[in-house]
């Protein structure tokens, strides 16, 4: 069986050592797709950051076949890849895309759902607010977040715009 977002799931999987919450998921696929591949989806600006109804639904319809399963925690809701599911391919994705998919998840593997959060807000604000300064950016990132992040934090989140080809 072949599915891109249960094979990103597993990916991420094995190589965080846990499996990834609904927020994670979201964020690494946004972060995957700005690294360069089109897995289709489009995001808008929502409470947690860029968010994709279409991905969301992709992650409720590999529930109900069984693919995947969730486990609702304090800590949100983690997607597991449901046994006899292990060895899930990816769906027409090339080698290039392979290894970037590995890329971005072993870059973040370590960052937390509010990191991500934060960094894809501000490549968000960077693509869709005409913001094209690292000032312009965090004081987007500012206004759609409010206090929630601190000036290093932010700065953190531009310092990372270079793995995705954005310079300033």
């Amino acid at each position: 069986m072949k599915n891109n977002i249960a094979y990103i799931i597993r990916e991420m999987s094995r190589i965080t050592g846990h499996p990834p919450v609904k927020k994670a998921l979201q964020k690494t696929v946004y972060l995957i797709e700005k690294k360069g591949v089109d897995l289709g989806f489009k995001y808008i600006l929502h409470f947690y950051g860029p968010y994709c109804s279409a991905l969301d639904h992709e992650t409720a319809i590999l529930n109900a076949e069984g693919i995947i399963s969730f486990n609702y925690s304090q800590f949100g809701h983690k997607m597991n890849i449901t046994s006899g599911y292990e060895n899930i391919k990816s769906d027409g994705l090339v080698k290039d895309q392979i290894d970037t998919i590995k890329t971005v998840i072993s870059r973040y593997k370590n960052a937390t759902a509010s990191d991500l959060e934060l960094l894809t807000t501000a490549l968000y604000a960077y693509e869709y607010t005409g913001a094209k300064t690292r000032e312009a950016v965090r004081d987007n990132v500012k206004i759609i977040k409010g206090e929630k992040y601190n000036d290093a934090e932010i700065a953190w989140a531009l310092n990372e715009f270079s793995f995705f080809n954005i310079y300033f």
